[in-house]
């Protein structure tokens, strides 16, 4: 009898409870996690006042305002430092406008300006001499390639002007700093 009342417990137990699979999951999950990389910079000056200028001579946008000594360039001669304060490394390009302001100064592909020309060239931190600066004209040039991220790079200017001036207006350009995924 005792057999019997607990074989029909049991049977009653399974009728209620529904038969499934063993417990199987019938789904599973993936977390997906990520982190974009992007580029980003930012330099320490945002401006050049150079003042009156004179035909035929060289300006230095430097620590001192005079060509870095000794060569090659020290960071204590610099007068900007650029961030990269992006994800990932970066190679950093320069570019220059045009001047505008009366007749305005277009940009010398050379160290020789012609009459309504200005050169610009620019060095970083361990720039062997004044030769090797890159020279700055109105489209991209590499100042440094891979620069880490987190990593900085100190920089300096020189502007030489033309034999001669064709008006006596104040001219204004803009250098651009620019940052590509290395």
């Amino acid at each position: 009898m005792k057999r019997l009342l607990i074989s029909s417990i049991l049977a009653l137990a399974l009728m209620v409870v529904p038969i499934s699979g063993a417990l199987a999951a019938d789904f599973a999950e993936v977390t997906i996690t990520a982190t974009p990389s992007y580029v980003s910079i930012t330099n320490t000056e945002a401006s050049w006042a150079v003042g009156s200028v004179a035909v035929s001579t060289a300006y230095w946008w430097t620590a001192d305002g005079n060509a870095p000594d000794p060569e090659p360039f020290e960071a204590a001669d610099m007068k900007s430092t650029i961030t990269n304060t992006g994800s990932v490394a970066e190679d950093v390009g320069i570019k220059v406008a045009a001047f505008s302001g009366g007749d305005g100064w277009t940009i010398s592909t050379d160290d020789s300006p012609a009459e309504g020309e200005i050169s610009l060239r620019a060095g970083i931190t361990g720039t062997t001499n004044e030769a090797a600066m890159v020279q700055v004209i109105t489209t991209n040039t590499s100042l440094t390639t891979s620069l880490g991220s987190s990593s900085t790079i100190k920089w300096c200017m020189e502007m030489e002007t033309a034999a001669s001036f064709a008006d006596g207006a104040e001219k204004t350009g803009v250098v651009t700093i620019t940052a590509t995924a290395a």
